[in-house]
């Protein structure tokens, strides 16, 4: 369930009349707040609910994020042990709290902030007597230190502008941690309009993580984040994905999308190996919402192993 919250509502004065299209003094288009339930199963007995709020305050000057979450996670994990790849089998059950604050810098398109995350997991995995780092329970705080730069035209399906943001992840015991370590982020997303039924987008990725190997949680390590790719398939001390999306409108309401991207991995281990891996796929979205410039739709990607089908709210770049 999905809750839009009008950036103007309830702060029309009396003998005005409400515009629909709430701009700040720039002419931009103030986002709406947003809240949201959410829940999930799969055919593999994994399960996740939670809910979640972006509020967006003083005609976007504030963006504020909460989320809170549970659930039982099954997943396959890999590791290059004695020089073979072993598929492991695991389940998590992570109880999440984020919280997280971005100011506008003066008036500009710039934002920085911080966040708080807490992360405990309570996790059976096999070879963890061969491999310590795959522990059965931990606690992960983090303080987020967060740059953002976003001229997007919309928030949820952009057609025009550049959504960049670096961020570095303070895990510490003084926030209450188990152990001590850094992650490092940096992103871009660039969109443009191409003749007039064109849309064409270009998307970097770029994290890494630092600390004793024996104190980072298996599932903090980076992981190629591609559609095709499941999640944490490809993980590694560091990972870089580039990705395309080129979108044909080909009606006032129907578009029709093909996209590609490579992930590459520096491998989790003490040697310098590196792993190379594609995706692509086709999909399909519905203009659902014009004031917001969102669409809705699916997508069906094909990667080293597996295809997959996708449904998808608003861009599938998060």
């Amino acid at each position: 369930l999905v809750f839009l919250h009008d950036p103007l509502a309830g702060r029309v004065p009396d003998g005005e009349t409400f515009d629909p299209q709430s701009k700040d003094a720039e002419g931009q288009l103030i986002p709406p707040s947003i809240s949201a339930l959410f829940g999930m199963y799969t055919e593999n007995d994994t399960w996740l609910a939670g809910g979640a709020h972006l509020g967006i305050w003083k005609n976007d000057n504030i963006r504020y994020t909460g989320a809170l979450a549970t659930g039982s996670i099954n997943m396959k994990f890999y590791r290059n042990i004695l020089g073979t790849d072993i598929v492991i089998d695991a389940n998590i059950e992570p109880q999440i709290l984020y919280q997280g604050l971005k100011f506008r810098l003066n008036g500009s398109k710039f934002f920085a902030g911080a966040d708080y995350l807490l992360l405990d997991t309570s996790s059976e995995v096999g070879f963890s007597l061969i491999d310590p780092r795959f522990k059965k329970s931990s606690r992960d705080a983090a303080v987020i230190l967060t740059l953002d730069y976003d001229s997007r035209n919309t928030i949820f399906t952009p057609t025009s502008g550049i959504n960049a943001s670096i961020d570095v992840s303070l895990f510490r015991e003084a926030v209450g941690s188990d152990s001590n370590f850094e992650k490092y982020k940096a992103k871009i997303y660039y969109f443009t309009p191409l003749a007039e039924t064109f849309v064409l987008g270009l998307r970097g990725d770029l994290e890494t993580i630092s600390g004793d190997p024996d104190e980072i949680p298996f599932y903090q390590y980076p992981f190629v984040y591609l559609r095709g790719i499941p999640m944490m398939r490809y993980q590694g001390e560091s990972v870089a994905v580039a990705e395309t999306e080129l979108g044909w409108n080909f009606t006032t309401r129907w578009t029709v999308l093909g996209f590609a991207g490579v992930g590459r991995t520096k491998d989790v281990g003490p040697d310098d190996s590196t792993t190379t891996v594609y995706s692509k796929g086709l999909g399909l979205r519905y203009f659902i919402a014009r004031r917001f410039g969102m669409h809705v739709g699916f997508d069906v990607a094909k990667g080293p192993e597996d295809t997959a089908f996708y449904i998808q709210f608003g861009h599938a770049w998060r």
